[in-house]
């Protein structure tokens, strides 16, 4: 067992970066405020990459943001006895390993970053564990007798539980003591030492109205001396802090230097040679010190060690509670428990049922609920809780889209918004193989080898999901098994990019976006002082990472090595299945788009082999639109590639033109693709490559003019001064004379055999080239020249550039061009 002194005070999102458990079966979080947003960026990702799965646990009344994903299990927590449900707790567990912080701060970017805060971390990777880790199992277990919850926060408390205690208890000395507001006041489990206590001092930034708790405190151990440390903003009566601190013997009360908010919680009492703390979640207040959960206290969680002070008031300026200004000083002010008649605690959609429960003050609740139209009839009661259930059609999709939270209307109309939706399969299944984009962004994978590899590692992995081989029982959600299936595989961001649905969720952002406000106990912030405003108003704005940054970045050796990568990568896919077709495809577009490949040639190239897989590949009905976007975008940006090319490619646009054919079979296919699915693949590949308005591009009504067109028709575009009519006629301007800008046309369109060049200037000339055979038709005066130029094994090149040409091979009179041209046998 590491000694828990040597983990004492990490916070949870470092704690969670370190990932310490590298296979870990469970990640419970517990947590009063609670940001699910915020949760999501620095939990959640980094629990996924260790394939774990994650539950938190909230006061259902301090949800202070909603979720943006349904992949885990998000839980609002009422306690039955009216009190907060208020512990601060980090589990992280395996069959084998266990890590166990707990600590002050809320699952928000203040109680997890801003703020002052202490926490305790403990592990158990031996043959033993701490005996702590078998008394917080027991107080999982027992947990759901005090507080409404539901099932599903059951089954995973008893899971934790069973893995803490998966490995006998160790005893050892010096082992931290678990104390918690079950069964005995807090207050209570301190023990009074044998000796004379020769100080007392408290740090926490609540206190009940009447200090009552802290005169208990004072009571219970008489100290001789007496220190508060109280941070600014901090809750509480001044006049019956100062009461209370005049019963010490010697009293003193400071505030921490600085404008940082101390929101730690500690009790700690001296004798001449010995210290304990109480550490935690428990402020000095009645309803968490004096109170149980079931005389209305709060649901708090703290440890009790021997250890060297922690509290330091030599670092503090003194306040004389009197003149309090400097503190800042807000109301306390006792808890009301909500008086809301009815909670929708979540809604849970499983593959075949989709369940919500609701908390209800009258025994009874309501008959039915609607959700998303679909209507969930009672199913059966525990006393306030009611659950309710409902069969969806095949159809019926609440969380395909992304989903995370959905309205509920009950049969007396009231309408409960933003409930949490939980994808239930998704949330519990374990990731066979998580890609890298779990813990990290697209950029910075790009730009580290090993992530990267990782992430060629968890596509080859994703070519094993076969939506032909997955079998749908009839009124089962065919899409959502399918993405229940990658998502056991990879993991829900590789799902996310492969759907084009990771933008409505941001990837991974840098500690300056995480930790970007404050949220506290009581929703307060923590004042800033002016230095640190100037400070942050001079910092310069961290730049996001793209993939075109990324990019820029990269030496010329290590660009040349990403190319070869990405060029293997659609090799070796192409056998490969629809999903993992997908996400190469996407892949390669954002790469093409961000500038790996500086010159048109070489990345139109390979835009060409990623839409002719698309086209080869076996559709999926369920993924038809994703199919169906992506092939669009890539014929798009593969138009424009042959476009920019220097150098025209006579084998590239041939096989464009197959590639073109092909796809017009498909056009009614490929327009019914929604606007939405192609925007989503689209944002971001604007830029340098395809132009800056590439993803504002009506995809579907350009698709549809490329489709409209021919091969000659692009390189008739490419000519200056030229277009083809509606007799496909290809007219010519420019050019020293018309029979120079013919011959020019003429030459530069060679790979169209016997294609119809006219001038539009006088005298009218028209021409035909077939690679050998040269035909010219010109008018003088009332009649028409017609002349051949037989066997050109060099080509005409030299004569549209003003080269004469030699004595014609034959020479007659027409009726007229296309007379000329019908009439001529001559053999090319």
């Amino acid at each position: 067992m590491t000694p828990w002194e040597d983990l004492r005070g990490a916070a949870p999102p470092a704690l969670l970066r370190g990932r310490p458990l590298a296979d870990a079966e469970e990640v419970l979080v517990l947590t009063y405020t609670c940001d699910l947003s915020f949760f999501e960026d620095v939990c959640l990702r980094e629990a996924q990459a260790v394939r774990a799965r994650t539950t938190i646990l909230y006061d259902a009344e301090q949800l202070t943001q909603g979720p943006r994903r349904a992949d885990y299990l998000a839980l609002p927590v009422v306690c039955k006895g009216g009190g907060a449900f208020h512990p601060k707790l980090v589990v992280i567990a395996s069959e084998t390993d266990a890590v166990v912080a707990i600590g002050s701060g809320n699952a928000t970017p203040s109680g997890w970053h801003h703020n002052a805060e202490v926490w305790t971390l403990l592990r158990g990777a031996g043959q033993t564990v701490p005996q702590l880790f078998h008394d917080l199992a027991a107080w999982l277990r027992r947990l759901p007798t005090a507080v409404w919850v539901e099932n599903l926060g059951r089954e995973r408390l008893d899971r934790v539980a069973a893995l803490l205690t998966a490995r006998p208890a160790g005893q050892a000395p010096g082992q931290p003591v678990l104390v918690t507001t079950a069964v005995r006041p807090i207050i209570e489990q301190l023990p009074v030492p044998k000796t004379h206590v020769t100080s007392l001092a408290v740090a926490a930034p609540f206190f009940d109205p009447r200090a009552e708790a802290l005169r208990r405190l004072l009571d219970r151990f008489g100290p001789d001396e007496l220190h508060l440390l109280l941070t600014r903003d901090v809750q509480c009566d001044p006049d019956a802090l100062a009461q209370v601190v005049k019963r010490a013997p010697t009293g003193v009360v400071a505030t921490p230097k600085g404008n940082r908010y101390h929101h730690a919680k500690i009790v700690e009492w001296r004798t001449a040679d010995q210290s304990w703390a109480l550490t935690g979640s428990a402020n000095c207040s009645m309803a968490a010190l004096v109170r149980t959960m079931a005389t209305g206290g709060n649901c708090e969680l703290g440890l009790l060690t021997e250890t060297a002070p922690l509290i330091d008031t030599g670092a503090a300026h003194e306040v004389d509670l009197a003149q309090p200004a400097i503190l800042h000083v807000r109301e306390p002010g006792e808890r009301v428990p909500s008086e809301a008649p009815l909670r929708v605690l979540g809604v849970r959609v499983d593959a075949e049922w989709v369940e919500a429960t609701v908390l209800a003050d009258a025994e009874l609740g309501p008959a039915w609920l609607m959700v998303d139209g679909l209507r969930l009839d009672h199913h059966h009661s525990d006393g306030k809780l009611h659950r309710y259930v409902g069969v969806p059609a095949a159809d019926w999709s609440l969380v395909s889209g992304g989903r995370a939270t959905v309205n509920v209307e009950t049969d007396m109309g009231v309408e409960v918004r933003d409930v949490v939706v939980t994808d239930v399969t998704a949330a519990l299944s374990r990731i066979d193989r998580p890609s890298p984009l779990e813990h990290t962004s697209l950029p910075l994978v790009i730009a580290d080898q090993a992530h990267l590899a990782a992430l060629v590692e968890a596509l080859a992995y994703l070519a094993s999901v076969r939506p032909d081989g997955i079998a749908t029982p009839p009124g089962i959600n065919r899409r959502r098994q399918v993405e229940g299936r990658i998502t056991a595989a990879v993991g829900p961001a590789l799902l996310r990019f492969t759907l084009g649905l990771d933008g409505r969720s941001r990837s991974t952002p840098a500690d300056e976006e995480i930790f970007d406000d404050a949220d506290e106990d009581n929703g307060a912030s923590p004042r800033v002082g002016q230095e640190e405003l100037r400070t942050t108003a001079e910092r310069p704005p961290a730049r996001a990472e793209t993939v075109a940054t990324v990019l820029d970045a990269l030496t010329p050796g290590q660009r040349t090595r990403l190319r070869r990568e990405i060029e293997g990568l659609v090799d070796a896919s192409e056998g490969w299945s629809l999903p993992a077709k997908l996400a190469v495809s996407r892949l390669v577009l954002t790469l093409v788009a961000g500038g790996l490949w500086l010159d048109p040639s070489d990345w139109s190239d390979l835009l060409y082999w990623v839409v002719l897989q698309l086209w080869m590949t076996d559709q999926e009905e369920c993924l038809d639109d994703e199919h169906a976007a992506l092939a669009t975008i890539g014929l798009v940006a593969l138009h424009s590639g042959l476009h920019r090319r220097i150098e025209s490619d006579s084998e590239l646009v041939e096989q464009f033109e197959e590639l073109r054919k092909a796809y017009v079979e498909w056009t009614e296919w490929l327009a019914a693709v929604p606007v939405e699915t192609v925007r989503r693949y689209a944002a971001g590949l604007g830029g340098h490559t395809f132009g800056l308005l590439f993803g504002q591009t009506d995809f579907v009504a350009e698709l549809g003019w490329i489709l409209g067109r021919s091969a000659l028709h692009d390189a008739v575009d490419r000519l200056t001064g030229a277009w083809l009519d509606s007799g496909s006629v290809v007219r010519v301007t420019g050019g020293r004379t018309t029979r120079q800008a013919v011959l020019s046309a003429l030459d530069a369109l060679r790979d169209f055999p016997d294609v119809q060049v006219a001038s539009e200037g006088e005298p009218a000339v028209h021409g035909w080239w077939n690679g050998r055979r040269l035909l010219l038709v010109s008018r003088t005066g009332a009649t028409w020249r017609a002349e051949t130029w037989s066997n050109l094994m060099t080509g005409i090149a030299a004569y549209s550039r003003g080269a004469p040409l030699r004595p014609s091979d034959r020479r007659w009179t027409a009726s007229g061009p296309d007379d000329a041209f019908g009439s001529q046998t001559t053999s090319p």
